[in-house]
């Protein structure tokens, strides 16, 4: 193994993990699932030049120090709050998921962004997850009085919940 693909480090938190480690990294195993192109930044996007009052950028700075996070990271983070918030605002859900649904598809996403409209159908998106989690369907159901609790889920799912369980923190 070549020292570029070996990785040394140390822990010590006051557990029985503490001591050196080293971690091997197989960067054939990791052909299949990832592609270069998704894990890229997205060329196309368009920068901004933004004017900041100075009293504004030394509070910028400080708050990036406190943070411990570059100034842009922050800035980005401020804008993305303050998007999230307005479009949240918006009382109607069909109007909000709409603008998000426009706005996601005028974006292009890597393999690790969320869209829009995740946020702006958060509620619904639970409601699903939750039907689909319970019942195998993604609409509402009612369990009917003295079927089992994995009645509705295929055998998959039930077999990887067994496992799960087993599995420890």
């Amino acid at each position: 193994m070549s020292s570029e693909n070996a990785r040394s480090f140390s822990v010590s938190r006051g557990s029985i993990l503490d001591g050196e480690y080293t971690l091997e990294i197989h960067p054939d195993a990791f052909a299949d699932t990832a592609n270069h192109e998704s894990l890229q930044r997205v060329k196309n996007e368009r920068k901004y030049n933004v004017r900041i009052k100075q009293h504004d950028l030394y509070l910028l700075d400080a708050l990036a120090e406190h943070e411990g996070v570059p100034r842009s990271v922050l800035i980005n983070k401020l804008l993305h709050d303050v998007l999230h918030d307005e479009l949240m605002s918006i009382p109607d859900r069909d109007a909000r998921a709409l603008l998000a649904k426009t706005a996601d598809e005028c974006a292009t996403y890597d393999a690790l962004s969320r869209p829009w409209v995740v946020d702006a159908i958060g509620s619904e998106c639970q409601d699903l997850l939750e039907n689909i989690l319970a019942f195998n369907v993604p609409y509402e159901m009612m369990p009917e009085p003295g079927v089992p609790e994995d009645a509705y889920n295929s055998d998959t799912f039930i077999g990887i919940k067994e496992k799960l369980a087993g599995v420890k923190k």
